[in-house]
């Protein structure tokens, strides 16, 4: 079993490394980075064997630049003709042995989370709407923030709705692990349909649609499982994995949630100084 683990980042470098030399696997894995072109690179893992980073672009949060940066990375790796290829953060960290990965894949299928439609989470109003990807949408201090924002309400009220290139919208999470066959599906499809990149462009979270949206309306569709990442929304956002976490991970594998259930081998996120945690999962959750 290859997989190549396609990774965006833009901070924590220290997290990142311990990431990366915990799912290497000599020939077994390869790692394909993409790093913020506004962040510093990481000089702890530039000369690492199996570590290619691919060029960089600018990425917004919430714009389209996450998903062009997904998007390069898929095509960069499969040029390589992996098995599998897993969309995961900088900030993630495996909680399983290798060997539980490789036996979840071993039986087939897509991991990703999708569904059809629109929920209260992801609402229409992501792709009815123009939105623009140039600028930090959560510093409200900014001049160009708040002139983009203003632009944006201006135009909600002059749009109603725009033509959508679909007959029918999938969402989902970012992070997920799909086949060779399923990625060159998507990079095909997306190749042969330029409308549907157009139009994503200028939507919000598109990372969150646009390749959920390709696979729902595709044979790949009756293929999707859970996906494999576990994180913590209690709080209305992404819970930094702590020490409870850990006991709940040791006593649990299977996880219920809106998308169905699945047997997480990621869990996010983590930080430089979640050391302490990390050496507690290595130490409880991923010995054979």
């Amino acid at each position: 079993m290859r997989v190549a683990y396609l990774i965006t980042a833009f901070h924590q470098y220290g997290h990142l490394k311990r990431l990366i030399d915990a799912l290497s696997d000599e020939s077994h894995s390869a790692f394909f980075v993409h790093m913020d072109k506004k962040s510093k690179m990481p000089t702890s893992i530039l000369a690492k064997e199996g570590v290619y980073f691919i060029d960089r672009i600018n990425v917004w949060w919430g714009g389209w630049s996450h998903q062009q940066a997904i998007l390069n990375l898929m095509i960069e790796a499969s040029k390589h003709h992996f098995d599998y290829y897993a969309i995961i953060s900088g900030s993630d960290y495996p909680i399983r042995p290798l060997s539980f990965l490789y036996k979840k894949l071993e039986e087939g299928g897509e991991y990703i989370n999708i569904t059809k439609g629109f929920r209260t989470d992801k609402p229409e109003l992501r792709i009815k709407y123009y939105y623009y990807d140039c600028f930090d949408r959560r510093n409200d201090r900014s001049l160009k923030t708040r002139f983009f924002l203003e632009l944006e309400r201006v135009q909600r009220q002059l749009l109603y709705k725009r033509h959508y290139p679909f007959s029918q919208i999938y969402h989902g999470t970012t992070w997920c692990t799909l086949s060779h066959e399923c990625v060159s599906y998507v990079l095909s499809f997306l190749e042969n349909h330029p409308d549907y990149i157009s139009f994503y462009k200028t939507s919000w979270c598109p990372e969150e649609s646009l390749i959920h949206t390709i696979i729902g309306n595709s044979p790949f569709a009756t293929l999707c499982k859970g996906n494999l990442t576990y994180s913590d929304w209690s709080d209305g956002a992404p819970a930094i994995i702590n020490q409870e976490h850990v006991a709940l991970l040791e006593a649990k594998f299977e996880f219920e949630s809106q998308y169905g259930i699945t047997t997480p081998f990621f869990a996010r996120k983590f930080e430089d100084s979640s050391r302490n945690v990390v050496e507690l999962i290595e130490k409880q959750l991923r010995t054979e």
